[in-house]
């Protein structure tokens, strides 16, 4: 309990210093001039993406669970929806652990496998927003500065695939590593993270199949373009001076970026920031930018929250019901 309490603290404490520096400096009469300039029409095709992001996660996550079975796509977009929204009302990123529950109690399927699976979304989401900043940056007429960047991520996105590809067809050599960087810790520690690694390369199985491998990477660029339409959107309605898809794109990758650190829940905090560091690269002001990040986090908060509400009732599933699966979740995190 103590352990976990800290970790929420800790959370906490980092998205209180975002939003120092994303606040710091703000004048607010000029974000509220900005709030009352916004055309407020998009905020519907906004729901409206912001929830269809939610379907192609799940559609993806279908390629990955496969080789455990063939689940229904209704428990997986369930699953998904209700994981995010337990991202956006709980700490510590409590929907990466509750939607794989779900789905594990829903379609008895082996809870270690799931989680695994988890893992390897987010090594396809890094190396897909690395890659689509990094093409786009390096390809459009963009500053010079812009393009060395570009071509920085291209090559990191080459290097996390050689990583993966290295870790699947070398895995006994992989495994023998990571026997060595764990011998000094504890076997309370180190058995649970070689488990862990296990599951993940039994989910790294996937990529036998060129199939398969097609699927993820179609899957992961139509979600994370879809997911930068999400951010054009928000760009059109408060009429920001910055080129439209750079601008979205860069969006993407650094706001990606800094929600990935940990904060509270809705990532609140973490999000502004990476949109005032992501516009301020175009000379957006910050008074527009916190006005933008704010309008756009609310926008997704009612969307993602009625999303999964919606599944909820759909699965039959009470409040009390998913407050008990996130009570389990703090047990396993205690553990």
């Amino acid at each position: 309990m103590r352990q976990r309490s800290l970790r929420i603290g800790f959370s906490v404490a980092i998205s209180l210093v975002f939003l120092y520096f994303a606040l710091r400096g703000i004048e607010w009469d000029q974000a509220l001039q900005a709030f009352a300039q916004a055309q407020y029409g998009y905020v519907l095709p906004i729901i409206a993406v912001t929830v269809w992001q939610l379907y192609i996660r799940a559609q993806r996550w279908r390629v990955l669970v496969r080789q455990m079975g063939e689940p229904p796509m209704s428990t997986l977009v369930a699953a998904t929806n209700i994981g995010w929204m337990a991202n956006f009302v709980l700490p510590l990123r409590a929907g990466e652990i509750i939607r794989p529950v779900i789905l594990s109690r829903k379609e008895n399927k082996p809870l270690g496998g799931v989680l695994a699976t988890i893992a390897l979304e987010r090594i396809f989401d890094m190396f897909t927003i690395l890659l689509l900043f990094g093409v786009t940056a390096a390809l459009m007429p963009f500053s010079e500065e812009v393009g060395r960047w570009g071509n920085r991520l291209l090559t990191l996105a080459v290097v996390v695939a050689a990583g993966i590809a290295f870790v699947r067809w070398r895995s006994a050599l992989a495994l023998r590593l990571l026997d060595f960087m764990l011998r000094p810790l504890p076997e309370n520690i180190g058995k649970p993270i070689r488990s862990f690694f296990e599951g993940f390369l039994d989910a790294l199985r996937i990529l036998d199949s060129p199939v398969a491998f097609l699927q993820l990477v179609g899957w992961s660029l139509y979600l994370w373009l879809v997911v930068s339409c999400i951010f054009g959107l928000g760009m059109l309605m408060f009429g920001l001076d910055a080129p439209l898809l750079l601008g979205q794109v860069v969006l993407t990758v650094i706001v990606a970026v800094a929600v990935s650190a940990p904060s509270a829940p809705g990532f609140i905090g973490a999000f502004q920031v990476g949109c005032v560091i992501a516009l301020g690269i175009f000379g957006v002001s910050k008074d527009e930018a916190v006005a933008y990040s704010l309008a756009l986090h609310v926008t997704q908060f009612i969307a993602i929250i009625g999303a999964g509400l919606f599944s909820l009732a759909q699965q039959g599933m009470s409040l009390q019901q998913f407050s008990e699966v996130s009570d389990e979740h703090g047990a396993e995190s205690r553990g």
